[in-house]
């Protein structure tokens, strides 16, 4: 659900074969035009502008995602779903008598959970707005500056799930409005720099890894599987978009330095202290031991000592050490036009540290928890462009897990590559991507062995999650675009059940042919659908 950044037009834009835009773009995407579509010029020396861009999207998809539609054993009181038989824990029922002489309470125990039967719809409807004030200004002396926000609105809801009085978890549909309206920070920043010495950037926005990327192509429809559209498409059977310019890696406050561009080259280094997100979260949020809950003669409400969810964390001895710390983004970028043909490519490097286990170790007497290694990525992109056709594309490898999560110690590095090309004519873009992830998924260990060693199941295998996208976006007026796209995508891992979400850990036998986890290891998925695009 991320907007394409315009450094990502930049360097896929000389498919345009104009170098004026490319540079145009460049410059928003470094001093800070918030990523907002809006196309404003920079300000004359001496003077600032003010913005409130916004957006707005609407789309609607035909869905095939048969593989959502298992059925599965469900408990609804504690949300625990299993492709096997279960008991689950029935609670005291209420009285059914009056006030004064109610009925005896019916005993509380263990009854089998349902089975449960559920089929999704095959097409859907999906919209969204976001707003973008911020500022640019530009001083007598060329020193740029400027601070962006980024606002959204909050999405999450179900049925009835807003805030509706009386109707419960399934109750009005206009209550669960209040929830969807709601409006939240995702990015904010300020920079400041001038053309010769480069920028500062400081704030939760992205790094070098996402304002540099080159070859990933989400410069037509919504953005593919980065895009908007796919979220009509049940979670667990989407693929992750494995890239780095995804909300796990721009949402953080960082620093951010960027060079200016030398013969065609130019890069930025940022560094992450810790996981803290907009605000002060890092340092004020549950579990931080604040100001705000000790005192000489008061306690506040809340954690008075430092735990568990707090971003501040170096070392714990709770469950809340598979984070990282002190993260390094470093990228370089090189663009450029030989004749009629424009090429652009990066390199990047993201390092990492991770919270510490303190676990106090009786004697040595105790083993080791099962640990995770911090980031240790490398990534790479190119594009190729002439007379309107792009051809490229990325490769990554290294270190992590997931959607940028910590690798477990002992489970293989992860891979992902992504091929893809397009074609400009005029205010028509079309394309096509592929992308393939390879990620030690849910491994993990089943034990610890001599020396305080850790093996895995051999029931789990390693994941593989691979996208196709493809379709093409028409700019019809100013502010106004239409988008049509495809998409295709599937999941596959050994060992663990992609609906109900189990791990196996037992082998099958005669007695049990189907342990957790042996079923539903492949999931796939697939989506057409028409959109428009409003930005201001």
């Amino acid at each position: 659900m991320r907007k394409f950044l315009l450094a990502t037009a930049a360097g896929l834009g000389i498919a345009a074969g104009s170098t004026a835009v490319l540079a145009e773009d460049v410059a928003d995407s470094i001093y800070g035009s918030n990523n907002d579509d809006s196309g404003q010029a920079a300000p004359a020396p001496g003077t600032i502008t003010v913005r409130l861009n916004g957006r707005f999207r609407f789309f609607a998809g035909w869905i095939g995602q048969s593989d959502a539609n298992r059925a599965y054993y469900y408990d609804q009181n504690t949300g625990f779903a299993s492709e096997t038989p279960f008991n689950r824990f029935v609670p005291t029922t209420r009285p059914t008598g009056s006030l004064t002489t109610p009925t005896t309470l019916a005993a509380a125990g263990y009854a089998a959970a349902p089975l449960t039967y559920n089929k999704l719809a095959d097409y859907g409807f999906g919209n969204y707005f976001r707003l973008y004030p911020g500022f640019d200004g530009v001083a007598a002396n060329g020193l740029r500056y400027g601070a962006s926000v980024e606002i959204r609105q909050d999405n999450n809801g179900g049925a009835g799930a807003g805030r509706s009085t009386g109707g419960g978890v399934y109750g009005s549909i206009s209550g669960e409005s209040v929830s969807r309206g709601l409006l939240y920070i995702r990015r904010e920043w300020g920079y400041i720099g001038t053309d010769r010495l480069g920028t500062l950037r400081v704030g939760s926005t992205d790094g070098p890894s996402g304002l540099f990327m080159v070859g990933n192509f989400e410069n037509f429809n919504d953005g593919g599987w980065n895009g908007d559209a796919y979220t009509l498409i049940a979670g667990n059977i989407q693929p992750l978009w494995p890239f780095a310019d995804v909300g796990q890696m721009y949402t953080t406050t960082k620093a951010i330095y960027l060079s200016p561009q030398f013969y065609g080259f130019d890069f930025g280094i940022a560094f992450e202290p810790n996981t803290g997100n907009d605000g002060n979260g890092a340092t004020f949020g549950a579990g931080c031991n604040a100001p705000g809950f000790l005192g000489a003669t008061y306690i506040g409400a809340g954690p008075s000592v430092a735990g568990a969810g707090c971003d501040d964390l170096a070392s714990t001895s709770t469950a809340d050490y598979a984070r990282r710390r002190n993260t390094v983004d470093a990228a370089i970028r090189y663009r450029g036009t030989f004749g009629p043909v424009g090429f652009a490519a990066y390199a990047n490097y993201i390092g990492s540290g991770k919270v510490q286990d303190s676990t106090p170790r009786a004697f040595n007497a105790l083993p080791s928890r099962f640990q995770y290694n911090g980031f240790n990525v490398g990534v790479g992109g190119a594009a190729v462009t002439f007379a309107g056709f792009t051809v490229g594309g990325m490769i990554q490898g290294g270190a992590y897990n997931g959607q940028w999560s910590l690798k477990p110690q002992g489970a293989s590095d992860a891979t992902a590559w992504l091929a893809g090309a397009s074609y400009t004519l005029g205010p028509v873009v079309v394309g096509a991507s592929y992308f393939a992830s390879y990620q030690a998924g849910a491994s993990g260990p089943l034990g610890t062995g001599p020396g305080g060693t850790s093996f895995f199941s051999q029931y789990v295998g390693q994941r593989r999650e691979r996208g196709v996208a493809a379709g093409g976006t028409y700019s019809l007026a100013p502010g106004l675009a239409l988008f049509l796209g495809y998409l295709w995508g599937d999941r596959k891992e050994n060992g663990f059940d992609f609906i109900t979400g189990q791990t196996q850990t037992v082998a099958a036998t005669a007695a049990n042919p189907t342990p957790v986890g042996s079923q539903n290891n492949y999931v796939h998925s697939s989506e057409l659908y028409l959109g428009t695009s409003f930005t201001w």
